[in-house]
């Protein structure tokens, strides 16, 4: 006689056996629930800009040519190769600067617009969603960017045209290095110090988030009563503070929304059946989560 084979329950036994409760893949549900949401929390990472043509730099493969981009994202590297690392970030404005924003990008500045209890915390550094016009005041940049400098020594920052000047003046001094990257010494110095190198004024791996975009983000959750939505999107926020904001979110009992191009893992988040989980490209997701809100979202 045939037996009938056992049902594979592995995609939602955790490590202790039991099953777990799976998010919903539901958008029509996402839908309804977002439409009723007047506080809405949006963590937003890398995969929000990879549909533009960035790369992610993260897992394997993260090779800048043959380096190891994360290692290069260091202040130790910094301090022992700076034109290596200025060559490195000049081609990572270069692509910035060439890249689009995305539907995605546009749904979530639309978003903001439209609901004014909608807070973004983004860990990008491309600048794409400040050209897709999402209100300044409505997104808080965790990693700075890609386009502005500050000093190594003293607290000078340099922003917009001014930033500009400085770092058109860097790939000159590179085509006339003997070397395949820059000399420290064709590198400017700090014009408040006269002291410190200029650097990208991004967040390396290793150094401190900047303190007054933490407190105010801070403040922004302990004074609602509750958020209705969180939505995770592009990143698997897996460390700190990333992981702290969902949880934040939770205790002021927000519903969590994933979009990843990656397949669910039970083991990350903690979701449950009332949270969603929605795999695949943010581009295509995105404006259609956010829709009846938004409206249609033509190409960029």
């Amino acid at each position: 006689m045939a037996t009938t084979p056992a049902p594979d329950y592995s995609s939602v036994v955790s490590a202790t056996g039991f099953l777990r409760p799976r998010a919903s893949r539901s958008i029509s549900d996402f839908q309804t629930h977002l439409a009723e949401s007047p506080r809405v929390l949006a963590l937003l990472g890398a995969g929000l800009s990879a549909p533009s043509g960035l790369p992610t730099f993260r897992g394997t493969g993260g090779l800048w040519r043959t380096h190891d981009a994360k290692q290069l994202s260091t202040p130790q590297a910094f301090d022992e190769n700076p034109g290596l690392v200025w060559e490195f970030y000049l081609e990572r404005r270069a692509a910035a600067k060439e890249a689009k924003p995305n539907r995605a990008h546009f749904a979530l500045s639309e978003l903001a617009k439209r609901v004014p209890g909608f807070m973004a915390i983004s860990m990008n550094i491309d600048g794409l969603s400040e050209r897709a016009t999402h209100p300044p005041a409505q997104i808080s940049f965790l990693h700075g960017s890609l386009f502005s400098i500050r000093c190594t020594t003293c607290p000078h920052t340099i922003h917009d045209e001014a930033a500009e000047a400085v770092i058109t003046t860097l790939p000159t001094a590179l085509a006339s290095s003997s070397t395949s990257y820059l000399s420290a010494a064709s590198i400017p110095i700090c014009p408040a110090c006269h002291t410190g190198l200029l650097r990208p004024g991004v967040v390396w791996f290793g150094e401190a988030l900047p303190s007054a975009t933490l407190a105010s983000l801070y403040a922004w959750i302990e004074a609602a009563p509750s958020i209705d939505t969180m939505l995770v999107i592009g990143t698997s926020a897996e460390v700190y503070p990333a992981t702290a904001y969902i949880e934040a979110a939770r205790k002021k009992l927000a519903r969590v929304a994933v979009v990843n191009a990656e397949q669910e893992d039970p083991g990350l988040l903690g979701l449950e059946e009332q949270d969603w989980y929605f795999q695949g490209d943010a581009e295509e997701l995105v404006p259609e989560m956010l829709k009846e809100v938004v409206g249609e979202i033509r190409d960029a």
